[in-house]
């Protein structure tokens, strides 16, 4: 998969045109707050229908515009795609594909896959579970619509679950045991998919680790669910006697402790906790070959490799990983934005630009 160009108008403080990217590794530099990350923005609002950095679309329109539109042109073994977006101020997002108006947001996932990473998304490795689940839901709603349709029904169960168990009236053990029937089916097969993907994520994950770090460091990681079973139905059964046996702690409390929703992906390097052992090198070391496995895993899954989304990820790196991480360009399509660039690591092919309140202009074809 290929991203052949990009244009906007209207988007943040991106100046009105279009911008045609190489096959392999596109750098774009420039000053911050000069647009940059707003262009990465973009692309990455082609492919998942919303933007990374904020949840309100009306922030993506220029201040002096009452509208922003996105078009992306992108290549795949089957033939040419184009995805266009629409956004207003007032009346939120239109998204089309092929010039056909997608009714919903989720018949947009699967089509422009991107993997993006962000200096933020170290906290894949040093900050909660939540952001690690998030990483498996991103992922597996762009691979997999059974997972996104199952994930949207059990996030509504366990709502309605919680709100029964902070005001509870009439049988509320009779009322919650429907709630228990969805949550612990629908969960099951988050489990299993969750599972799935982290074992199948495990081998590349751990090569690139050692290809970044040139061999320094060995990756682990480990699915952890406090829910067992071997098979779906398993674990469906275990997750509703779980939920029934903690019903009474979970009144007390108020809300479902228990669930998928407290899932967890223990990362090891060199045999110790890199969350808590892990220097900061390390941690976005781990965090950037967990990106470039995903990018690895869904070509295995879907014979395309994504595109790959690096919003100034270089200035943490030394110049040995930063070679390393470029060197990737060879297999998929990058996208890079930096403030500092050292063009002796770059690999030829490579598109550089340059980018300045707003406006991108080519710089050289190495």
């Amino acid at each position: 998969m290929k991203i052949d160009n990009v244009s906007f108008q209207g988007f943040r403080n991106l100046a009105t045109q279009q911008i045609d990217l190489a096959p392999t590794l596109n750098v774009f530099c420039g000053d911050n707050a000069q647009g940059k990350t707003n262009l990465i923005e973009s692309i990455y609002f082609c492919s998942l229908g919303r933007s990374p950095r904020t949840d309100s679309d009306k922030d993506l329109v220029n201040w002096t515009a009452n509208e922003a539109c996105v078009c992306c042109n992108f290549s795949r073994k089957f033939g040419q795609l184009q995805v266009n977006v629409k956004l207003t101020k007032n009346k939120g997002k239109k998204l089309f594909l092929n010039g056909n108006l997608l009714p919903k947001t989720s018949l947009l996932l699967g089509n422009l896959n991107t993997v993006y990473f962000s200096p933020q998304e170290i906290k894949i490795v040093n900050q909660s579970p939540a952001d690690r689940r998030h990483f498996l839901d991103v992922d597996l709603c762009q691979l997999d619509k059974t997972y996104f349709h199952a994930l949207s029904r059990f996030k509504k169960a366990l709502v309605q679950r919680n709100n029964l168990l902070k005001t509870p009236s009439g049988d509320v053990a009779q009322q919650i045991a429907v709630w228990d029937e969805q949550i612990a089916t629908v969960g099951a097969t988050l489990i299993v998919k969750r599972k799935e993907f982290c074992q199948q994520l495990k081998p590349f994950a751990e090569k690139a680790q050692n290809q970044l770090s040139q061999g320094a460091e060995i990756l682990k990681l480990h699915y952890l669910c406090c829910v067992e079973g071997e098979t779906q139905e398993e674990i469906a059964q275990n997750y509703k006697k779980m939920l029934q046996d903690n019903l009474e702690d979970d009144l007390a409390r108020g809300f479902t402790q228990q669930g998928c929703q407290r899932d967890d992906i223990l990362l090891f390097v060199n045999g110790k906790d890199v969350k808590k052992f892990g220097s900061q090198g390390q941690q976005r070391t781990a965090a950037l070959a967990l990106k470039i496995a995903e990018t690895q895993l869904f070509e295995q899954r879907t014979g395309e490799t994504p595109v790959l989304l690096l919003d100034d990820v270089l200035s943490e790196l030394d110049s040995k990983r930063q070679k390393a991480l470029l060197e990737f360009s060879s297999q998929l399509q990058i996208v890079l934005t930096a403030c500092f660039l050292n063009k002796a690591l770059l690999p030829k092919s490579t598109k550089v630009f340059l980018v300045e309140d707003g406006k991108v202009t080519l710089d050289e074809i190495l």
